[in-house]
């Protein structure tokens, strides 16, 4: 398939070096979103915007002991992961300012470009899109067969096979990483200024990976195999639902019973790709230098985890290939 590319490490891109962005000067690029505080930089003569950890505490949720969330350092992961697999993903810096550790993402849009959003383009077309119940979408819906419906009927999306192929890759690669917000405002088209359009890379990926967990926490799941195991894959959900009741599925489960043809493309492109890069992944995470000992470890834990006692038997079960895995 096209939208992936071969990639091979080097000394360079497994190694993570901390920059310190507080010279850089701000920009006048608005940014939406809802993951935190987020400004607008000039680094090296591009634009980036600059991602800081959200203060848990301020929410006033009960039973939260970590002050700011790792969700930057956790950005950095997971759309260097998608890098490693050769999907189209944004480019993430880590560094530093105002004394927290942030995340940098290149803006990949250039002047006068639109950053058109997957929930925009569900109402923005005639006749009103019509979701799996009959009723009129608000473009806000997480229904995953809503979704698919959407992207083989809508005008604008049905004719690019990109879309849909971009959509279960992302499916895949957030059941690895954990994403759990990969919502229908964190993936879309762009629109060029001269009206050309393409698909967007892969952005929006911090809430993976458990950014919100404090090393008390990850070291209890360390300690214990059994919630290890929940964590990565039996006890998952994502953010897409299925059914009457909108209940939350677990995508481990969905892969694994699905017959939908397209999901099964991705497991079988995907799959093979995360056992050959997996080693490079862990390398490339402990070299982090802004984490500490027990992050690495619960990292590592569960990714391997997630590969071996997930991904690998089902890509097994539906495709007879023999792979050789520790169980």
């Amino acid at each position: 398939m096209g939208l992936f590319s071969s990639w091979k490490p080097d000394s360079s891109t497994l190694e993570t070096k901390m920059i310190d962005f507080n010279d850089c000067p701000v920009n006048k690029r608005a940014y939406g979103g809802l993951s935190g505080a987020k400004i607008g930089i000039v680094y090296q003569g591009a634009d980036y915007l600059v991602k800081f950890p959200r203060n848990e505490k301020e929410k006033g949720l009960k039973n939260v002991r970590l002050s700011y969330s790792n969700s930057p350092v956790c950005e950095y992961i997971g759309s260097h992961i998608y890098e490693m697999l050769g999907i189209p993903v944004h480019q993430t810096l880590l560094g530093t300012r105002l004394g927290k550790t942030v995340v940098a993402c290149k803006d990949f849009r250039n002047r006068g470009d639109e950053l058109q959003e997957f929930r925009e383009l569900k109402t923005t077309f005639e006749p009103h899109f019509v979701d799996s119940e009959g009723n009129a979408t608000d473009g806000q819906g997480m229904d995953i067969d809503e979704v698919i419906q959407t992207i083989h009927e809508h005008p604008r999306l049905k004719d690019k096979p990109e879309v849909n192929e971009r959509f279960w890759n992302m499916f895949v690669v957030d059941a690895y990483i954990g994403n759990t917000d990969r919502n229908n405002g964190n993936w879309g088209l762009i629109l060029r200024y001269d009206q050309s359009e393409e698909l967007a890379p892969v952005y929006d990926n911090g809430a993976c990976l458990n950014s919100k967990w404090d090393e008390e926490k990850m070291q209890k799941y360390l300690d214990d195999p059994a919630l290890m195991m929940a964590q990565a894959y039996k006890g998952i959900i994502c953010i897409y639902t299925q059914g009457e009741k909108k209940k939350r599925i677990n995508p481990y489960q969905y892969m694994e019973k699905t017959k939908n043809p397209d999901c099964l493309a991705a497991i079988k492109q995907i799959v093979p790709k995360l056992q050959e890069q997996q080693a490079n992944i862990l390398s490339f995470i402990k070299n982090i230098p802004c984490l500490t000992d027990t992050q690495r470890k619960f990292y590592d834990t569960l990714l391997n985890t997630r590969l071996k006692m997930g991904l690998l038997p089902i890509y097994e079960k539906h495709f007879c290939d023999s792979i050789s895995h520790r169980r």
